[in-house]
């Protein structure tokens, strides 16, 4: 959606071109779902409380860029951002929502409020519900994650979003060191929740929640 008042200056625009763009997609990574590597910016910050974090703004991605651009030096396919007050917590990926499976069976995702409220992530709670499995929207720092990633309580945490679906991490890297999850392999939980959606997806599997629209 883009504003289409003939007007110049700063104010809302009273008149939009709102347009649909239908286009084939390949794999958002190189390789397919193939485990990716992190890295954790703490030079930047994504979003705070206020601004535009939470909606689909182009402005979000734009600031997204340098620190995708550090994350690539590092020879990593992706950034996470932690929250701009503290930078304590895991927000979300450069374009990307993020969940951690721990042994217990249930996963965790980041709260609302300055991360994007994405489709795909609200399909992965409607499935991984509807599957038994309790989902926890809650921080989770990123001191907590080195953590359970070391113990073993963190078995999977894999990105998700529209052209990525889900993509598990097996690596994260930052300044104060590097650690994988558990060895760097793609995980059942990610790899299962995958293939059901994606199933869902082109028709190959049951609709639960009426997902599917045909479009005349």
């Amino acid at each position: 959606m883009i504003a289409s008042e003939t007007f110049l200056g700063v104010k809302p625009s009273s008149e939009y071109i709102f347009a649909v763009i239908a286009s084939p997609v390949g794999s958002y990574f190189k390789g397919g779902p193939a485990p990716v590597s992190i890295w954790v910016s703490e030079n930047y910050t994504r979003a705070a409380i206020g601004g535009t974090g939470a909606v689909k703004c182009g402005g979000n991605y734009a600031a997204s860029l340098r620190a995708q651009a550090e994350a690539i030096q590092h020879g990593c396919d992706q950034v996470v951002f932690l929250d701009a007050v503290e930078r304590r917590y895991i927000e979300e990926l450069g374009g990307m929502n993020v969940f951690f499976v721990f042994d217990d069976g249930s996963l965790l995702t980041p709260q609302l409020g300055t991360i994007l409220p994405g489709i795909t992530r609200d399909s992965i709670i409607a499935l991984a519900r509807d599957a038994g499995k309790t989902v926890r929207e809650e921080p989770y720092s990123l001191d907590q994650w080195r953590k359970d990633a070391a113990s073993g309580k963190l078995k999977e945490a894999f990105a998700c979003g529209t052209a990525a679906v889900i993509s598990p991490i097996g690596k994260v890297r930052s300044v104060s060191g590097d650690f994988e999850i558990s060895g760097g392999a793609a995980g059942p939980v990610a790899m299962g929740l995958r293939k059901q959606l994606v199933d869902i997806q082109y028709g190959r599997t049951n609709d639960p929640h009426n997902w599917i629209r045909k479009v005349f």
